[in-house]
């Protein structure tokens, strides 16, 4: 057998190694790791469109923030806007009382006579006792979000007048309440339980604004001297129904007009 000998060592080795060393190197490394699961490697190189460079994975999507509360313009009772940081002013709750203003006062009460005045003899919320000899119950009753009243007397006692004035949720509410009213005055001489008894017919009152009607009535014992003359009248004006009653004896009654239709027109301009 013939023994080779090597051959000389020639400086184009080291060249050779130092070419192909590295490519071994990074073929051994390629063979023998796996993917990276660096989120980062998925981000698109700055500058470039997303989707290209590597193949894009499928990531999962951040959880959204939690709804924190956040800072709202307050508005003012009108709509507009109100001064930043400041808490609009809380409007009216329903259930307030009616406002006094619809209520006649002692000089605007009409008197029985030239000579006769009212004092007021109280004064506040409607009450349980319904105002009128026809009325089964108060305005609050049959729909009234609230109600206030003004009883009157004359300085002797003998005459009597009171007002209510009621508000309700709406024009359509008030609408309905008129209505009920109107009802019972159909049926009040059947209900009233005197011997003697005579409720007119209802009529209008012309008045500046809003609805008025009124109808007088008469009831108590056979003596007529011993018994009440009276008159009702109704105000409506919008979600607003006011209602009043006026009584004396027969013989102070005023002769040839209705104080309750002097009433219902003076009421009817406190909404004007």
């Amino acid at each position: 057998m013939s023994c080779r000998h090597p051959r000389p060592w020639h400086p184009y080795d080291l060249e050779v190694s130092r070419v192909l060393l590295p490519s071994l190197l990074l073929a051994l490394l390629v063979s023998g790791c796996g993917a990276d699961d660096d989120p980062a490697a998925d981000a698109p190189t700055p500058g470039s469109a997303p989707g290209s460079g590597p193949a894009h994975r499928t990531r999962t999507p951040a959880p959204e923030p939690r709804n924190t509360p956040q800072a709202h313009p307050t508005r003012s009772p009108s709509g507009g806007p109100s001064t930043p940081g400041k808490t609009a002013p809380a409007l009216p709750l329903p259930g307030r009382a009616a406002p006094l203003a619809h209520l006649l006062g002692e000089d605007l009460m009409p008197a029985l006579s030239d000579a006769g005045s009212w004092v007021v003899e109280q004064e506040g919320p409607e009450g349980d006792d319904p105002v009128g000899a026809c009325q089964k119950t108060p305005l609050v009753s049959i729909g009234a979000v609230s109600a206030s009243r003004r009883d009157f007397a004359t300085p002797d006692g003998a005459g009597h007048a009171s007002q209510v004035v009621g508000r309700f949720a709406d024009s359509e509410s008030a609408w309905r309440a008129h209505e009920v009213l109107r009802a019972w005055r159909e049926d009040c001489e059947q209900r009233l339980e005197f011997p003697r008894k005579d409720v007119g017919p209802l009529e209008d009152v012309p008045v500046e604004t809003g609805i008025g009607t009124s109808y007088a009535a008469s009831y108590g014992p056979k003596p007529e001297t011993k018994g009440l003359s009276a008159g009702f009248g109704i105000v409506r004006k919008g979600r607003y129904v006011s209602i009043v009653e006026i009584t004396a004896p027969p013989a102070e009654w005023p002769h040839g007009w209705d104080p309750a239709r002097a009433a219902v027109r003076r009421i009817a301009r406190t909404f004007a």
